[in-house]
């Protein structure tokens, strides 16, 4: 078996690791395990750890199957966050031993690492994602028995019920028409009698093991989250099921994660979110699935883990004060950008998106800007400027192109043009300019109108770089959102 798992690790790593130079670590914690027996981490490109997100793959899956599927790991990289990948084995539920295997890879992690144990979120995907609902309220309910104490936790299209998923694999059974479905139900049925024993003997075992338990309505597992941040994410295509499953919207598991959502903020988790996916759900091989990773905003996730782990703003360099309108979206990340490496800066992103940014009936569609908040003395010329935007909206366009599943015809250059013009008080450099580009939302063309402002910051030894992009023309009420929101900006120290 370890030999089994050396050659996994070795075509894992020749597939990764010279895409952004990331050294992936295997841990072997015990060797005569299977794929539960083993973590793999991945260090932060720059700077020490700030805190841990932790991911579990589906039922079954090694450790090594999260980074085929997702991206996490490549933006978390970029964020000051240590990634550590843990199987859960042949698991529906969090059985002891796997249980005591889990607290042997955390503790761990802390120990390795020297991580606090209050940096932690965990998640995962399908199995992976109750496991990790289950293990988070454990490590609350029991605190002096585990090594962490995570302070998120979020479930990618997981079951939450195991009673209610035991009813659906009934259904499944008898109506006999997706083959992975009926024999999936079959599996996991005898696998759980055999555990936990025959319903409804064993019902209060059944109870106990899961995260959360529609039949009752008194609070069950999930009361132990009410101080935890908990996401449960869905790509709710009910017409890909009836096609594809024949399933009604009380066959998918989002119909008891919305139940359990709803509860714990019934018993007053503010933080309990479910998450309806911005894109459609596909396999690594393109295939629709709305069951997949790929449901994940995965920029959006990293920013959320970093914000639920206290990240930003406090811990930016020469910190700086910029204000957040009503309704607008806002995302944060860490020079190098994972889509666009060849730019060179040193220093943070943080972008503002207007409510409407993603609504191609919105007069604010596409309209958004963003702060480059630069250390030492970057090079901000109009030919350096041009070329790592050009290169900045490559990436961007280009890592949607797969999941969108965009033809070649439709992909069009990237061109950037910027003319200086005269500064405003406060301001050592003014540009405005085009950028021509794919809209990989509506996949058209697009021409993006945009003026960059540059401030020198002499007390925080930065540089702010401040960018507003819209299609609409000048005179916009955009424009003067994008504006207002510019002089709310001060420098650090």
């Amino acid at each position: 078996m370890l030999a089994r798992f050396t050659r996994c690790l070795t075509l894992f790593c020749c597939l990764y690791v010279p895409a952004f130079s990331q050294q992936f670590e295997p841990v072997v914690i015990d060797s005569t395990a299977s794929s539960t027996g083993y973590y793999i981490a991945l260090r932060p490109g720059f700077g020490p750890v700030q805190g841990v997100m932790v991911l579990m793959p589906g039922f079954n899956d090694p450790p090594e199957a999260v980074f085929a599927a997702s991206k996490l790991q490549n933006i978390a990289w970029t964020n000051d966050i240590l990634t550590i990948a843990v199987g859960g084995g042949p698991n529906a539920i969090l059985t002891e031993e796997l249980q005591q295997r889990l607290n042997a890879v955390l503790k761990d992690v802390v120990q390795r690492f020297k991580v606090d144990p209050d940096r932690f979120v965990i998640g995962g995907f399908s199995a992976g994602g109750s496991l990790a609902l289950r293990y988070t309220e454990l490590c609350r309910e029991k605190p002096t028995a585990f090594p962490v104490q995570p302070q998120a936790v979020f479930s990618v299209d997981g079951p939450v019920d195991i009673l209610d998923l035991l009813q659906r694999y009934d259904k499944f059974i008898k109506r006999d028409f997706s083959a992975r479905s009926t024999n999936e139900g079959k599996m996991i049925k005898k696998m759980l009698a055999d555990q936990l024993g025959e319903l409804p003997a064993s019902l209060p075992r059944y109870v106990a093991a899961s995260p959360f338990y529609m039949g009752s309505e008194a609070p069950g597992n999930e009361r132990f989250l009410q101080q935890v941040a908990v996401r449960s994410y869905h790509d709710v295509d009910m017409q890909w099921q009836i096609k594809e499953r024949r399933n009604s919207l009380y066959d998918i598991n989002a119909a008891a994660a919305s139940e359990m959502i709803s509860r714990l903020q019934q018993q007053g988790n503010e933080e309990a979110e479910l998450i309806q996916a911005k894109y459609a759900g596909r396999n690594a091989n393109g295939e629709r699935n709305p069951h997949s990773w790929s449901i994940v905003d995965e920029t959006e996730l990293v920013q959320w883990v970093r914000r639920k782990l206290r990240f930003l703003p406090e811990n930016v360099p020469g910190n700086y004060q910029m204000g957040t309108p009503a309704g607008w979206a806002v995302e944060r990340m860490k020079f190098p950008i994972d889509f666009a490496p060849s730019i060179h800066y040193q220093g943070y992103e943080d972008l503002r998106f207007l409510p409407g940014w993603g609504d191609q009936k919105s007069e604010e569609y596409w309209s958004y800007c963003f702060l480059w908040w630069l250390e030492g003395k970057p090079q901000l010329d109009k030919a350096t400027l041009e070329s790592y935007l050009k290169a900045y909206y490559e990436g961007l366009v280009g890592r949607n192109i797969g999941p969108r599943k965009i033809p070649a015809d439709k992909v069009v250059p990237v061109k950037v043009q910027l003319t200086p013009i005269k500064s405003t008080p406060g301001e050592a450099q003014t540009f405005n300019g085009e950028i021509d580009m794919l809209d990989y939302m509506a996949v058209q063309p697009i021409r993006l109108h945009v003026t960059l402002h540059v401030k020198d910051c002499p007390a925080a030894q930065r540089k702010a770089l401040f960018v507003e992009l819209s299609p609409r023309p000048a005179g916009h009420a955009v424009w003067q959102q994008m504006d207002q929101l510019w002089k709310t900006f001060e420098c650090g120290k």
